[in-house]
């Protein structure tokens, strides 16, 4: 059947249940979503006499809830408010009806087996033929779940795991049921991947799946080794962090963040349902965990868990002694080596040629993590990639349990767990004897990874829709390499202009491969996107290289450089040949203003962008000031409202600095426009983009033409300035930024013209150079750009 998801069902609103349905708005779906009644009156609601049969009683809990998923919690779960419109919240009693209308229902109650078996009968006789059905549980036995359901509903069931916080957690375990038609599960893993933008990781139905079930006794085992080395939680912190290839948060950090009950509950979890006794063991924590329970110490959601804050500093609880005392600074040897060293395979080398504590307690973890993840891989999954997918995703762990120890000499290192007692498992040991000394490798840009049942490597492999460059690169499709950007063919007419300056910067040499690339673009090329090699799309200019041109008063070459730039976003806009833009993560300053400026953008949903110029005392000059004027003051056309009320908004945009949250964000800020795409797969983002140039050109693309605009004019400044003068009365801004939210006033408005005069693109681009060169002579200019390059954030001088 062809199948599409419009329109899903939420059951269960609590922190997941609302943070999904965020997600699923994000994603362009209408969603309903349904929670229990509440069985007694708050004394609010009898002030209000009410009684437990009125409508806003009986939606209380699944209101409230929608609340908090929506606009509390923080960050946010979902990307525009406005998405807020298309979610219909009820109660399972009186709104099962609703059902009828869903594709997807959403199962997302309490973690216990009688609760779930009772609702999916409850359920079943409301849902409409070929509605997918699933769990959001994350451990019980999809089977059995739905064991006393009918063939006809198990064969659209399957459990489909999300992590939390949704919108941000890459991770989605997908677990088909025995009877799970084929045809239901790939379409809901592309679904997952495709529209959801997540990286789906397929599970076998065994107690927590993957990711839960290697990652749940983790805590737990480094709680026994603090007490078995008389550590204190902050001295194991700086051990168990980046040094063992995972977050900073490391282990207390994390539990404080994700609430020491949730954390042990999983680990219960996990040992409850497993019956070997030697894995059990993992999951034993020390008694005074027990006594943090009963005292409330859960962490950051009461304030006070492994950590706390007292008035001034930042304290530890003392297991020993009951108490918060100062944090303790780790003195270890191996800690100062690995340290010294940058990569993770030095680290881990140096912990674990160490023999203090700290070394001791990291070797003994990792090598028992190793060989708890080896034993039971056939049980848990089919191959080591997808259990390192899982926690690099799901955990945000640098590398997982088979990765992190690529780059070490892990012959030697499984020789000494062998010699240590360690039960090695027979496919370690056959994978060494065949000569294979890692887990991955790469070759010619093609990753791959050990096979267990092959007994050889097997290349990662990518779906059929989805377009890798460093895959493409691999495949020799690089049309033309330049110092710092290629140009990789995408097929069909179509190259990509890859950013591979540093730190996705926008250099001299950036801007010269832009020039160099729309020459080759019209001569050879049908059309083209740009994305970048980094994490980030591009985060605009290099600070310190313009600094050092200030520095030298070379301030013609600046003025040279800004109009190369400025060059090179008009020939992007104007172009015959449609670009694409396609940024995702940050793209600020410079970056926004190339994005800004193409014919369309394809922007991945978790885009954060702005012109952030003020920040270090200048204005865009990139062509970003003149766009975002142009387009407040297009928006006035056929309407009666004045020039200054949309002004008012673009300044504000960039005189503080707004970043959006999300690209959503970056359309409602006009740093993009209504018609550019979003998607929420930045692995999907490429082909997106690609697909979007074709479509402009098969509906025959024809570039802007540049128009003449009445200038709003000096009339305006004083409005815009007001604006302004209360900020600055008000000690919401400094003095300088008072004097450079005149200047971008100044341009804005057209430069000191009276209102109404015609004004071009290219009077805009001239007012923005002059400014812009104006402040690089400014000292306090340039204070804060060196602020910015020494401290990372701005100075509000």
């Amino acid at each position: 059947m062809e199948r599409n998801i419009r329109k899903a069902a939420i059951l269960g609103s609590g922190i997941m249940g609302s943070g999904l349905a965020s997600h699923l708005l994000n994603a362009g779906l209408s969603v309903s979503m349904l929670d229990i009644v509440p069985r007694e009156l708050t004394e609010d609601e009898k002030a209000k006499g009410l009684t437990l049969e009125s409508p806003a009683v009986r939606n209380r809990i699944v209101n409230n809830n929608k609340l908090t998923g929506m606009d509390r919690m923080k960050p946010p779960g979902i990307m525009s408010k406005q998405f807020a419109g298309r979610i219909a919240t009820g109660n399972i009693e009186d709104n099962l009806e609703w059902l009828r209308e869903c594709d997807w229902v959403i199962e997302v109650v309490a973690e216990k087996m009688e609760i779930k078996q009772t609702l999916l009968q409850k359920i079943a006789p409301y849902l409409k033929p070929g509605a997918i059905v699933s769990t959001n549980t994350s451990g019980l036995s999809i089977n059995r779940i739905a064991q006393d359901m009918p063939l006809e509903f198990r064969k659209n069931w399957l459990g489909i795991h999300f992590f939390n916080p949704v919108r941000y957690m890459k991770l989605v375990e997908l677990i088909p049921g025995a009877e799970t038609d084929k045809e239901v599960l790939d379409f809901m893993y592309n679904f997952c991947e495709h529209v959801l933008g997540k990286f789906v990781v397929m599970c076998k139905d065994t107690p927590c799946f993957i990711a839960n079930r290697v990652g749940a006794g983790l805590g737990t085992d480094i709680l026994q080794r603090t007490v078995e080395y008389d550590l204190s939680f902050s001295e194991v912190d700086d051990m168990v962090g980046d040094i063992v290839g995972r977050p900073r948060t490391a282990t207390f950090r994390l539990y404080d963040m994700v609430g020491l009950d949730i954390g042990i509950t999983s680990a219960k979890t996990v040992s409850n349902n497993i019956s070997d006794a030697d894995e059990k063991k993992l999951f034993v924590y020390p008694a005074f965990v027990d006594e943090m329970l009963a005292n409330g110490q859960l962490g950051d959601k009461v304030k006070q868990g492994f950590y706390k804050k007292d008035d001034k500093n930042r304290l530890m609880f003392d297991y020993k002694t009951k108490e918060y005392i100062p944090l303790v600074a780790p003195k270890f040897e191996s800690l100062d080596a690995a340290a010294a060293v940058k990569t993770l395979p030095e680290k881990l080398t140096a912990m674990f040629e160490g023999t203090d504590v700290a070394a001791k307690l990291v070797w003994g973890h990792m090598k028992d993590y190793l060989m708890h993840v080896a034993s039971i891989l056939p049980e848990i999954a089919d191959d080591i990639y997808s259990v390192d997918c899982a926690m690099e995703l799901g955990y945000n762990h640098k590398a997982g349990p088979f990765r992190v120890w690529n780059g070490v000499d892990l012959p030697k290192y499984i020789t000494r767990m062998e010699s240590e007692g360690a039960k090695v498992p027979v496919w370690i040991k056959d994978m060494l004897a065949a000569g294979v000394t890692s887990f991955y490798k790469e070759e010619n840009g093609q990753t791959y990874y050990y096979s267990i049942p092959k007994k050889t490597y097997k290349p990662v492999s990518y779906p059929k829709e989805m377009i890798v460059l460093s895959s493409l690169k691999a495949d020799g499709k690089v049309a033309v390499q330049y110092p710092e950007a290629a140009l990789v063919d995408l097929g069909d007419g179509i190259v990509a202009f890859e950013i591979q300056s540093k730190n996705a910067a926008l250099s001299a040499g950036l801007t010269d491969a832009f020039e160099k690339a729309y020459v080759e673009l019209n001569k050879n090329w049908l059309g083209m996107v740009i994305t970048s090699a980094g994490k980030n799309f591009c985060v605009g200019a290099d600070l310190k290289s313009a600094l050092a041109m200030i520095q030298n008063g070379a301030f013609s070459d600046i003025e040279a450089s800004v109009v190369l730039t400025q060059q090179m976003t008009l020939r992007h806009k104007y172009s015959p040949k449609p670009i694409v833009s396609a940024p995702y993560s940050m793209a600020l300053g410079g970056g926004c203003e190339i994005a800004m400026q193409c014919s369309a953008s394809q922007v991945a949903g978790e885009t954060y962008m702005g012109l952030v110029e003020l920040g270090v005392g200048l204005i865009p000059a990139g062509g970003g000031t003149k766009e975002i004027t142009m387009r407040a003051l297009q928006r006035t056309t056929g309407t009666m409202a004045s020039a200054t009320d949309f002004l008012m908004a673009a300044i504000q945009t960039i005189a503080m600095g707004k970043v959006s949250s999300s690209a959503y964000e970056a359309i409602e800020l006009g740093l993009l426009r209504e018609t550019d795409g979003v998607s929420l797969s930045h692995e999907y983002q490429l082909a997106d983009a690609k697909r979007k140039v074709l479509n402009l050109i098969s509906e025959g693309y024809k570039p802007p033409v540049s128009e003449v605009i009445p200038c709003p004019g000096i009339n305006d400044n004083g409005v815009l300035l007001g604006m302004a003068k209360n900020m600055l009365d008000g000690g919401n801004i400094s003095e300088y930024d008072y004097h450079l939210f005149s200047k971008l006033v100044y341009i804005m408005t057209g430069g000191g013209v009276s209102k109404g005069k015609p004004i071009t693109e290219q009077y805009l681009l001239d007012l923005e150079r002059e400014v812009f060169v104006e402040l690089c002579k400014e000292r306090r200019t340039q204070e804060r750009i060196d602020y910015m390059l020494s401290k990372g954030k701005p100075l509000r001088n």
